[in-house]
């Protein structure tokens, strides 16, 4: 009975059509993910690529088994409502990869995980997206959390002129800055909750500036890491993180000639919707050509779930009313589906 409601359902346009799709990214990778195509009369529709944030997130925003945000999920039905398609894909350092994974030898990881593969992946992405016979490639936008962000930024500012540059983009949760100061806020808040003692915390906090600066110089971090962070600072993970203490986002910005929606929480405790989000947007207004809108969300996490203060990150649940509402309605605007 269920399978035959959802096919009255998508019969009458109510529900998307969604299919399994695999594309090419990077270094000849194949890559998984989902293609959502609301029921149409058969006209092309505007179509939106989505993008995670960092770590190993996949299609809907997730890091199973600890981590269920269903971020980009809750985004693309918001999205087909309104007649537009999405796709969404598991980036390459997602679980659905782990097999792979394990036949890689450790000093491989670093290129394999390197910021190139993951902005070229997702341009893979963008092109697979246009070339479907029911989206129309003129209307093509993309929407990044987090690190997805600043991924779109730098799609936007590299395509800036050729017949690939995205019709809009939608930074959610962006940075505005390198990542090591923003580094040392979040590691130093985490220390502050903990109730590190202050000397620990300094020692903590001087690792981080000088790993920050020195991964930026020459893709090498300063050894004995504090404990903790060996993690984040180790040679798998020294070309990516070149990346994202080198590159400013608001150059990457200023590149990119379209409309962007510039969108955070304001109870966002890992990228600032003060440090941060202004900056971009300062960034965008700056640009001889295209429109910018920020939007903070009150009472919202960094993945724009409601929450209490800034001492308290939710990530599960649903997204909130008004930044659902928000996306939506610029991308409606600037795509016209």
């Amino acid at each position: 009975m269920s399978a035959m409601l959802a096919l009255v359902a998508m019969a009458l346009g109510r529900a998307p059509v969604q299919t399994e799709i695999s594309f090419t990214g990077a270094g000849n990778f194949t890559l998984k993910g989902t293609l959502s195509m609301p029921a149409n009369s058969g006209n092309k529709l505007p179509g939106v690529l989505l993008l995670p944030g960092s770590g190993p997130s996949d299609r809907n925003g997730n890091q199973p088994p600890g981590l269920t945000t269903d971020i980009l999920k809750q985004i693309s039905d918001s999205l087909n409502a309104k007649g537009i398609a999405t796709l969404r894909f598991d980036k390459r350092a997602a679980h659905t990869y782990t097999a792979f994974f394990m036949k890689m030898k450790r000093e491989e990881y670093a290129e394999f995980f390197k910021w190139d593969n993951f902005v070229d992946d997702a341009t893979a992405a963008l092109k697979f997206l246009g070339s479907q016979s029911g989206v129309d490639p003129k209307r093509l936008a993309i929407v990044g959390h987090s690190e997805g962000a600043e991924i779109a930024l730098q799609i936007g500012s590299a395509q800036a002129n050729s017949s690939l540059r995205p019709a809009a983009l939608v930074t959610l949760g962006g940075a505005g800055r390198p990542m090591g100061p923003i580094l040392h806020e979040q590691i130093a808040n985490a220390l502050e909750r903990q109730k590190v003692p202050s000397d620990r915390r300094s020692a903590y906090l001087d690792y981080v500036d000088k790993a920050a600066a020195q991964v930026a110089k020459d893709a090498t971090f300063p050894p004995d890491p504090p404990a903790g962070l060996g993690a984040l600072f180790n040679d798998t993970t020294a070309k990516l993180m070149q990346a994202y203490c080198k590159i400013d986002p608001t150059d990457l910005a200023k590149a990119y000639p379209g409309p962007v929606l510039v969108l955070n929480g304001g109870n966002d405790t890992q990228v600032s919707p003060v440090r941060d989000s202004p900056k971009l947007r300062t960034a965008l207004e700056s640009r001889s050509s295209g429109t910018v809108e920020m939007v903070i969300v009150p009472r919202a996490s960094h993945c724009l779930k409601a929450t209490t203060d800034q001492t308290n990150d939710v990530f599960e649940g649903p997204v909130v009313p008004l930044a659902l509402d928000t996306i939506q309605q610029f991308l409606v605007k600037e795509l016209k589906p």
